[in-house]
């Protein structure tokens, strides 16, 4: 496994996420980007937490369960997460950035910029299935 294929900052980092909001405020167009992939970062994270809750046998009373075995599986959890993520991704980030981007089309007037349509979100969420 090559080590420059894996992230170097955590999902969870606040330093990361200090930069990256500072980006956004600069209206850096990848700063949208790295945060849905970040999100989808936290999203993968939750559901292999969730899923290792689940799974048999992987209560308090197992034979290899220890606090040590417990903290390794948390940060193996979160770094496939961030893999996932940063790779192919499972879709929820590309869903995100094109509802973000649609969302931005329709309040932001012709020529305005996207820190306007930020600033100005529409008043009720838009549904629909298609396009």
């Amino acid at each position: 496994m090559d080590a420059r294929a894996v992230p170097n900052a955590s999902s969870l980092d606040p330093n990361a996420l200090g930069a990256l909001r500072a980006r956004a405020r600069d209206s850096d167009p990848r700063a949208l980007q790295a945060a849905a992939r970040q999100f989808e970062a936290l999203f993968l994270n939750q559901l292999l937490k969730s899923m290792r809750e689940a799974q048999v046998g992987s209560g308090e009373d197992g034979p290899f369960d220890s606090s040590e075995q417990r903290t390794f599986t948390s940060l193996l959890d979160e770094q496939m997460a961030n893999r996932i993520a940063n790779g192919r991704g499972i879709g929820l980030a590309d869903l995100l950035i094109a509802q973000i981007d649609r969302a931005r089309t329709l309040v932001a007037p012709p020529g305005a910029t996207a820190e306007a349509a930020v600033k100005n979100p529409p008043a009720a969420p838009i549904t629909g299935s298609g396009d």
